[in-house]
């Protein structure tokens, strides 16, 4: 081994082993370490590393390569997909990097993963679509809500891609039920809409009654409220941050779990708000149409 790939492996050891400086020595020697890290993971080369350890010092599980993959990857496109595209054996090791990287090179390999009877493999090319597909992979996606293990990535995907046209009377369809997928998919059916300016349908509603948010007790602490985002009448859309709290152990969201309209906000950027305390009433509804 010459010089220069004792030196990537030596850079790529401290980074497995959590020192994150040696990134700047990685990116610094160029492709080479690209290359080398890919031929590691696809067996083609000895790690200077133990996976074991590895795990036992990163709670998420082989997340260290993969994190010095992606950053490689986004550093030398070029080499990434050149070196993909040549072995075949790279295949399975650039999967995990498809869906942090924005570039139309990805397309065959997303679309091929799609195809694939993993479902690990069928999620990350769809979250892979989100960020380079485009419209015409419209149906393709809609597919994937056939199937429980890739519904929600399928929904996600579909509210940043699909075919306004097409997607619209598909999630429309889903949003009778009581299931969370009913309620995600009213999610998605609301990002596709703002996307084209509007529902091309009048909305049919559900009306849930009102929502009441206290301040719930953390640790017996009093909560200071660092940010009020919404006022009485204003319409809010489920899943959007209306207020935020903390105390010296955590700081906690108040998120909007349905669309509706806030009728009463009880509270002020800087008040102490006690434990159980109601701090916003929202008049809620679910699309259901």
């Amino acid at each position: 081994m010459d010089l220069v790939l004792e030196e990537i492996d030596s850079l790529l050891t401290d980074y497995m082993y959590g020192d994150d400086s040696a990134l700047d020595g990685l990116l610094a020697a160029g492709p080479v370490s690209l290359r080398r890290l890919l031929a590691i993971r696809a067996g083609r080369a000895e790690p200077g590393w133990d996976m074991a350890e590895i795990t036992r010092h990163d709670r998420d599980d082989y997340r260290r390569p993969g994190e010095a993959q992606i950053h490689l990857a986004r550093a030398f496109p070029d080499t990434f997909f050149d070196e993909a595209a040549g072995d075949p054996m790279f295949e399975w090791a650039i999967t995990e990097t498809l869906e942090y990287i924005k570039d139309p090179r990805a397309l065959p390999f997303l679309e091929r993963h799609l195809r694939t009877p993993s479902p690990e493999y069928r999620r990350r090319a769809l979250r892979g679509l989100a960020e380079n597909g485009t419209a015409d992979h419209t149906e393709a996606v809609a597919a994937c809500l056939d199937d429980p293990e890739t519904r929600s990535e399928a929904l996600n995907t579909l509210a940043r891609l699909g075919d306004a046209r097409a997607v619209g009377p598909l999630l429309r369809a889903h949003l009778a039920d009581d299931s969370s997928f009913a309620r995600r998919a009213g999610v998605a059916l609301d990002q596709v809409e703002q996307r084209i300016g509007g529902p091309s349908a009048p909305p049919v509603w559900r009306e849930l009654g009102p929502v009441v948010f206290t301040a719930q007790a953390v640790m017996g602490m009093p909560w200071c409220v660092t940010e009020v985002l919404v006022e009485p009448g204003q319409t809010v859309r489920g899943g959007e941050l209306m207020a935020v709290l903390e105390n010296d152990a955590i700081c906690r969201e108040l998120i909007a779990d349905w669309p509706g309209t806030v009728t009463e906000v009880r509270i002020a950027v800087n008040d102490e708000v006690l434990e159980e305390a109601v701090v916003l009433i929202v008049e809620s509804r679910r699309r259901i149409g």
